[in-house]
């Protein structure tokens, strides 16, 4: 089992824009170093956006709890317009009705969540949902700061309001 991850994750570390760190390849993602040119950076957010969308989505047909399907349905709406503004920069389809566009550690996130127990599936999404915030959190903080581009500069630190927001969000919810 362990030799079966350290090739999926090899194989992520050349799919995804960056590197994956050995710290949040546990976790199931990393962008280590956070990128600082806009393709890398509009990639990562891309691919972390995806993510919260395609689990939410199973959220919203697993979940019978309130606070994590009205979570989801919230992440599915900002998230999908992300996708769809992000899409349109990286000449590539918005289109957001399942996973297959992930690869690597987030689709090996996403496939774990698919088959998690009901019994853990809450506490599976909360986790998924809070490493992928703080993940986005340091993408964008990052790029914010160091980014090749002012203008995306300034959209990244417009959006560390809204990713701490989820982040808090997604700490509160079931399955601590």
């Amino acid at each position: 089992m362990k030799l079966a991850r350290a090739a999926l994750v090899a194989v992520a570390m050349t799919c995804l824009p960056v590197p994956a760190s050995p710290a949040l390849a546990q976790a199931g993602i990393s962008t280590n170093p956070p990128p600082v040119e806009i393709r890398d950076y509009v990639s990562a957010v891309h691919a972390l956006s995806r993510y919260e969308v395609d689990a939410s989505r199973l959220a919203l047909t697993q979940s019978r709890a309130q606070a994590s399907r009205s979570f989801a349905q919230q992440m599915v709406e900002h998230h999908t317009r992300i996708i769809a503004e992000h899409a349109r920069l990286l000449n590539i389809p918005a289109a957001t009705d399942s996973g297959s566009a992930l690869v690597g550690p987030l689709s090996e996130m996403l496939n774990s969540l698919e088959n998690t127990p009901a019994a853990e599936f809450h506490a599976a999404y909360r986790q998924g949902q809070i490493a992928a915030h703080e993940e986005a959190l340091k993408v964008h903080s990052a790029y914010a700061s160091r980014g090749s581009d002012a203008g995306v500069q300034a959209k990244a630190q417009a959006a560390l309001p809204v990713i701490r927001k989820h982040l808090e969000a997604a700490r509160k919810l079931p399955g601590a």
